[in-house]
């Protein structure tokens, strides 16, 4: 019998039925094995994406720099529930756990978090570090908002 990533989902999926979902996202955001996960999760849908854009297969750190200001454009500042703090490193970690948190939920799909990623970035701006970065932070804001878009219908539904 074989795995596939979905027993991941299934291991760690939190049912949101009659619980403080608030409560539920943030437990989940700020605990740091599940930073330690999200950033693989975050490389590897930046890479795909990236690999999408570029029609050249690669493997790309996500900086903390960009994950921190994307998190900053973003609609999540404005939920008081889920106030992100910190230095750079602590307030990307906690976007990675986010962004895993999406996954893992079964809220916002693999395919989903690549296409609006791949939507997002500019093409002719990926082969200079600081232009990619520029691309990428706008990239990183509309999956954050795309997760924010969400859990909006999942906290009142």
């Amino acid at each position: 019998m074989g795995l596939s990533v979905s027993f991941i989902q299934d291991q760690y999926k939190t049912t949101l039925e009659g619980k403080d979902t608030q409560q539920v996202i943030r437990d989940f955001t700020f605990n740091k094995g599940n930073a330690k996960l999200g950033d693989s999760f975050v490389n590897f849908i930046y890479s795909l994406a990236k690999s999408g854009v570029t029609e050249a297969t690669t493997g790309t750190k996500v900086s903390d720099h960009v994950l921190a200001n994307a998190y900053r454009s973003s609609l999540w500042p404005k939920a008081e529930y889920l106030r992100i703090k910190g230095k750079k490193g602590q307030l990307a970690d906690q976007v990675e756990a986010l962004i895993l948190f999406f996954w893992i939920q079964s809220i916002v799909s693999l395919n989903d978090f690549a296409k609006c990623l791949i939507e997002n970035l500019t093409a002719k701006k990926l082969h200079h570090p600081r232009e990619e970065e520029e691309t990428a932070i706008a990239a990183f804001t509309a999956v954050l908002n795309l997760c924010y878009s969400k859990w909006d219908s999942v906290k009142n539904g």
